[in-house]
């Protein structure tokens, strides 16, 4: 409605101002008036043009002077269309790093899927190897029972000798069948204890192959519980990219709903201490959330060079523990992080600043010791890439799978800089190692390693080094930090 008014004032506004410099051209024309040494003529038509051009530049300055949007539109609007392509490229960089994440997440499912099929597979290994043992069990009862009869036989034909030999007188002309009957029975006996030999012999295979089979369940225990291990292992860093998959969403949202100045657990101010009393570990803390105060009000609201209220809430509990475990003259390090996502201009901090209202920053205080978490060549991360027809596809979802467990690693023994830089944030040393990876004819072990000490504090330094039987075949190359 307001564009519409502004319409028919500028058209009255026009037609009044022409009618005007019609007036004035038709009484310098009949006036014959000259100027510039001009003709009449040439002087009426000259001042017709200078009032058309009054009368174009009023309309003009009178919709700027009216209409906000228009006078953004004609000296703002390449800032404006800046800040959308900037937003939209940022917008296109989270989600490549969601799709990345989601990608990752579905390997590591998959990786579990595969390790329990595994698991199950020898678990009906194992059952069967059982099944086997207690087979092998009720043959061995079985031989011990029929070598049992065969005693009772062989004392029962010494018993018939025996009386043969007492009746041998009363039957001499027996004795010739006798005798072949003794020797028959003989020869039964030697054959039974021919018998009796190689089932003894058969006892000692099956105890060998018993052993065996214990060793081997041995074994299969081993790797089952290396498989449980290496199961942890994928269950726990699957709870990591679920973690990182929140996060990116919940950023994802802050970036849909205006700039996001403060992400969630973002780092506002670090400070390193050795505190020998609990006064000086009050005023560390207490610089700690002043430049964490600062910087989160210069950040919300920028174009504000000083700031003298306080903007950010936290727990005194919280504050007066760190207080209390930092006075032992240990080098400690003090972070103040962000606890939510925070735009710019948020209308609570604006209100805190100015009105005096409440803090309303969360943010989170936390303390740990100043020392080294990794040495140089320590292993943060390792994986297999490469091979004979490898895929860029492939060979950068294994980058950016390593890439995830070095942070990973680094997050979990506490690092609080945890992104890892790998070749000093060069791009050209990290292009040519995957290069050496794609041209080598054998997959290669990767391994992300600290090139420096790596402290609490971070940052975490790290080159990639491609390791084949243990020989080290190439590396990252870059510059020390």
């Amino acid at each position: 409605m307001t564009g519409f008014v502004l319409l028919f004032a500028v058209a009255c506004l026009g037609g009044v101002i022409a009618t005007v410099g019609d007036r004035i051209g038709m009484k310098v024309g009949k006036s014959r008036l000259s100027l510039f040494n001009l003709r009449p003529r040439q002087t009426a038509t000259l001042v017709s043009v200078a009032t058309g051009m009054v009368a174009s530049f009023s309309t003009l300055m009178l919709l700027i002077a009216l209409d906000d949007q228009l006078r953004k539109g004609l000296f703002q609007l390449d800032d404006i269309q800046q800040e959308l392509a900037e937003a939209q490229t940022d917008l296109e960089f989270t989600q490549a790093e969601k799709d990345a994440v989601e990608s990752t997440l579905a390997e590591s499912t998959l990786l579990q899927a595969e390790a329990q099929t595994r698991l199950l597979e020898i678990n009906e290994s194992l059952q069967t190897a059982i099944d086997r043992e207690e087979e092998t069990l009720d043959r061995l009862l079985d031989t011990q029972s029929q070598l049992g009869d065969v005693s009772e036989q062989a004392n029962s034909l010494r018993d018939e000798i025996n009386g043969l030999r007492s009746e041998r007188q009363a039957l001499i002309d027996e004795q010739a069948n006798v005798l072949r009957q003794i020797a028959q029975r003989d020869r039964e006996i030697s054959q039974r204890n021919a018998e009796i030999d190689q089932q003894d012999q058969e006892l000692a295979q099956r105890d060998a192959e018993l052993s065996d089979r214990d060793a081997q369940i041995a074994q299969r225990n081993q790797e089952i519980a290396e498989r449980e291990n290496r199961l942890a292992e994928l269950q726990t860093q699957q709870a990591f990219l679920s973690q990182e998959i929140a996060r990116l969403e919940e950023e994802f949202q802050g970036l849909r709903l205006g700039n996001v100045a403060i992400g969630r657990n973002e780092t506002l101010a670090l400070t390193i201490t050795r505190a020998n009393s609990a006064e000086n570990a009050q005023r560390a803390v207490d610089d700690a959330l002043s430049t964490a105060n600062r910087i989160a009000v210069q950040t919300v609201l920028p174009g504000i060079e000083s700031v003298d209220a306080i903007a950010i809430r936290y727990d005194p509990d919280v504050i007066k523990q760190i207080v209390e475990s930092i006075t032992d003259s240990q080098n400690y390090v003090i972070r103040v992080s962000s606890a939510a996502n925070y735009i710019v201009g948020e209308p609570c901090v604006n209100a805190a600043i100015t009105q005096g209202d409440e803090p309303c920053l969360q943010v989170n205080v936390d303390f740990a010791r100043n020392e080294v978490r990794f040495q140089p060549g320590e292993v943060l991360a390792t994986t297999t890439m490469g091979g004979p027809n490898i895929r860029n596809e492939v060979l950068i979802e294994r980058f950016t799978l390593l890439r995830a467990t070095a942070e990973f690693q680094a997050r979990r023994n506490g690092i609080i800089r945890y992104q890892p830089i790998i070749a000093n944030g060069l791009s050209e040393p990290i292009l040519e190692f995957l290069s050496q990876v794609q041209a080598y004819d054998a997959p290669v072990e990767v391994r992300a390693v600290a090139n420096q000490p790596i402290l609490t504090t971070g940052p975490v330094y790290l080159d990639l080094i491609a390791v084949q039987n243990n020989q080290i075949l190439f590396r990252t190359r870059g510059s020390t930090p």
